[in-house]
């Protein structure tokens, strides 16, 4: 059974009281009882308190707990449907990818007969292409082998002609050779009398300008002789005189 620790207490200082004296025994006694009374009725009450907070935890515990159970139900339904629902879809996509594979592999061999078949266009195009070409061919080799014959030809009378120009222009410049030596010849000659004609000028003129020389000479031997007696009679005109 649980003793409240109040009432321990209270017993406690009770019996103390007991053993103070015997002269406050009865005082005591009444007071103790009173007291005794008193807490019991509150500890009564608090034990009824904590006895309610009790069963309402308990019962707000129950009440969670069932809560809770209801919610992991209803998690475990949704679970249940999404798994159905997840199922039933990849059923779905399943059969769908099958079917788009079956489309898709009949559209692949329908694209195969197709490639097969162009490519057997392109090749019987490729063969008519390529004997075109042959034919193209053999046409152009004997078109280049009629212009190589064409070109010699050309080429031939390019280099006759070629000799006869050359023939033709040291032809011409001989010619021209002996006109310039005999233009030359002629420059020479003239050039020859031209420069016998300008000695010839020269010795003129050269002889023409001693004969003046020679005259200025005389004159001046004359005039210094003039001035050479007039200076003589003027000195003897001074002597005279003295």
């Amino acid at each position: 059974m649980w003793v409240p620790m109040r009432s321990i207490q209270q017993a406690s200082i009770g019996t103390r009281g007991k053993s103070v004296g015997s002269d406050k025994g009865s005082q005591s006694k009444a007071a103790v009882v009173v007291t005794d009374s008193a807490m019991l009725d509150r500890e009564r009450k608090q034990l009824e308190k904590i006895k309610l907070k009790q069963q309402q935890e308990i019962q707000q515990m129950m009440d969670y707990e069932l809560k809770m159970q209801s919610i992991r139900q209803q998690n475990d339904e949704k679970m249940r449907v999404q798994k159905e629902r997840e199922e039933q879809r990849l059923r779905e996509m399943a059969k769908k990818q099958k079917e788009q594979e079956e489309i898709k592999r009949k559209k692949e061999y329908e694209q195969k007969l197709r490639t097969d078949e162009e490519a057997e266009r392109q090749k019987q195009k490729q063969r008519e292409i390529y004997e075109k070409e042959q034919q193209k061919s053999e046409e152009e080799k004997k078109r280049e082998k009629q212009r190589q014959k064409e070109i010699r030809e050309r080429e031939e009378e390019q280099k006759r002609k070629q000799e006869e120009f050359k023939q033709q222009t040291e032809q011409i410049l001989k010619e021209q050779q002996r006109a310039v030596e005999q233009r030359k010849a002629e420059m020479e000659q003239r050039d020859l009398e031209r420069r016998m004609l300008m000695e010839e000028k020269q010795r003129e003129r050269a002889h023409e300008a001693e004969m003046k020389r020679r005259e200025t000479e005389g004159k001046l031997a004359q005039t210094k002789q003039k001035m050479e007696e007039i200076l003589e009679e003027q000195r003897r005109v001074s002597l005279d005189k003295e």
